[in-house]
């Protein structure tokens, strides 16, 4: 693990914060630890045009990294290529995450792909860009 990465990735805000009017959210709970991660995006044409996501104030640092670089990577991309971020990648861009911290990238590809599960299942609504910002 690269703890100068992690530890920078867990430090950064542009991304973090709740979102209203979200075209997809959800929320993952770790039951060893207690940690909750929420993602909220929306969308435009299919693109990912606007992500963020919250942490428990008390999760470890790689829990927080692992959050921030999911809502990175799925920025401005195509929702199916945002589908597609997995655990490995999370972990393999900070440095190779040990095993005990490995339920933090495996936490943020979860909450992604429930965000993401969510805009496609309330899509219909936003088809014809009528609600779609």
């Amino acid at each position: 693990m690269n703890q100068e990465l992690v530890l920078e990735y867990s430090k950064k805000q542009e991304l973090k914060g709740a979102m209203e009017n979200c075209h997809g959210s959800s929320l993952v709970k770790e039951p060893g630890c207690g940690d909750e991660m929420r993602v909220y995006l929306r969308t435009h044409r299919e693109i990912i045009t606007e992500i963020s996501y919250t942490v428990t104030e008390t999760a470890c640092p790689p829990v927080k990294a692992c959050a921030a670089l999911a809502a990175e990577l799925a920025l401005n991309k195509p929702v199916m290529e945002a589908y597609l971020i997995s655990a490995d990648r999370l972990s393999s861009q900070l440095g190779q995450l040990p095993r005990e911290s490995y339920h933090c990238a495996l936490m943020a590809e979860i909450a992604l792909k429930k965000a993401i599960k969510d805009y496609v299942s309330q899509r219909q609504r936003f088809q014809d860009g009528s609600q779609e910002t």
